[in-house]
């Protein structure tokens, strides 16, 4: 009976926290359906919550860091462990100090001796790191020979451990500990949905922004850290799957559609990913923003893009979504026409200068000047919300 009344207890404290936290996705829950997601950390599990979460917290994911590397320098402040996973060969290496990692004849080098591909590097015990291009790293190295013969370095590590090493690049760790422990949220659902994005690759995440940026055991904060293991499993899932759990710095007062952004199977627009007004995020410095590009600049831009057009004398915004982003823009030449999405233009010209797409044009002696709203692509979570809301 106790451990009922126990479980009972739990589900009610997880279904207040997912509420709280979907009210971080888009800064306010829709009011148009009643809107109920739990916290379930695996698909299919007959086990307690508090089990499920223990599954989810062992996990190991793998985490490209590195790759085409000719040459890589691996530093040990220990002895380490070589093993060759096509074969039983373990070679333990018991001097610390400067390891270079080459190629020759489809064989890794390391120290000029020869191994198998793919092989790991593994620490005396998990309080070792190793350093590979001057970053540690919790956890096992995997080295890989990919098709160009090129290496392929990657981290073998707990999926929380990883979640630390996320933390930093994406939210100050000096921030409130509940908008910490949002992002720590959205980040391993998000990472536990991607699971499968670099599979042609031999891992299942980069360490990149087509991911999440990764920095290893140096971007690490104890903060951050706190959060992640406080939440360590929590997971998001609506009618009974993980969510593609998008975030974005801010969303300069409300966040949008995803089906807006990118493609989504029959134009649908999950209620998770539906934009709402925020209006929490206007301690952010790029809240508001101003950016100016002249028509040269753009010309080569798009060039580079692999578009062949002729000399620009127009550009203009086509139509607005709900949130006031814009939809389209159109740029008139000597050779014609060029329409581009609000995403692909902001990504030809930069999206460090333009910042969002939520943003006016004026155009005066053949230079554009932007002025905009918020940082990031606006679907999800808002993290500058977040912290407002924290």
């Amino acid at each position: 009976m106790a451990n009922y009344k126990k479980i009972i207890h739990n589900q009610i404290l997880l279904s207040f926290i997912i509420y709280f936290i979907f009210a971080f996705i888009g800064c306010e829950v829709p009011k148009k359906k009643p809107f109920k997601p739990i916290i379930k950390p695996t698909f299919e599990s007959k086990k307690e919550p508090e089990e499920e979460q223990k599954i989810l917290t062992k996990k190991t994911i793998l985490i490209g860091i590195f790759e085409n590397y000719p040459k890589v320098t691996i530093y040990s402040d220990s002895k380490f462990t070589i093993k060759e996973l096509n074969n039983s060969n373990n070679t333990e290496l018991k001097s610390n100090g400067t390891h270079i990692v080459s190629v020759s004849q489809n064989k890794i080098l390391i120290n000029n001796k020869k191994y198998s591909s793919p092989l790991k590097l593994i620490p005396e015990n998990s309080k070792q790191y190793l350093r590979v291009e001057n970053k540690r790293y919790r956890g096992i190295i995997i080295l890989r020979l990919n098709s160009r013969k090129k290496i392929t370095v990657i981290n073998e590590i707990g999926l929380e451990e990883y979640i630390c090493g996320i933390m930093t690049k994406e939210v100050a760790p000096d921030w409130p500990i509940e908008s910490l422990k949002a992002q720590a949220i959205v980040a391993r659902t998000f990472a536990l949905k991607s699971l499968s994005k670099h599979s042609k690759d031999g891992f299942n995440l980069c360490s990149k922004t087509h991911c999440q940026v990764y920095g290893g055991v140096d971007s690490e904060d104890e903060r951050s850290n706190k959060a992640v293991y406080d939440t360590a499993g929590e997971v998001l899932m609506y009618a009974g799957q993980i969510i593609s759990s998008f975030y974005h710095s801010s969303c300069g007062g409300c966040t949008e559609d995803v089906k807006n952004v990118w493609n989504s199977p029959q134009g649908k627009n999950p209620e998770f990913l539906t934009g709402v007004k925020c209006g929490f995020c206007e301690e952010d410095r790029w809240y508001n923003w101003n950016a100016a590009f002249s028509f040269k600049m753009l010309y080569s831009n798009i060039s580079n893009a692999g578009y062949r057009i002729g000399e620009i004398k127009r550009i203009k915004t086509v139509g607005n979504t709900s949130s006031d982003r814009v939809i389209d823009i159109l740029i008139e030449h000597t050779k014609g026409k060029l329409w581009l999405t609000s995403h692909k233009f902001r990504m030809i010209i930069n999206p460090n200068t333009v910042r969002s797409t939520n943003f006016k044009i004026k155009v005066k002696n053949k230079t554009a000047y932007l002025t905009g709203h918020g940082w990031g692509h606006g679907v999800g979570m808002c993290q500058w919300g977040a912290r407002g809301m924290a």
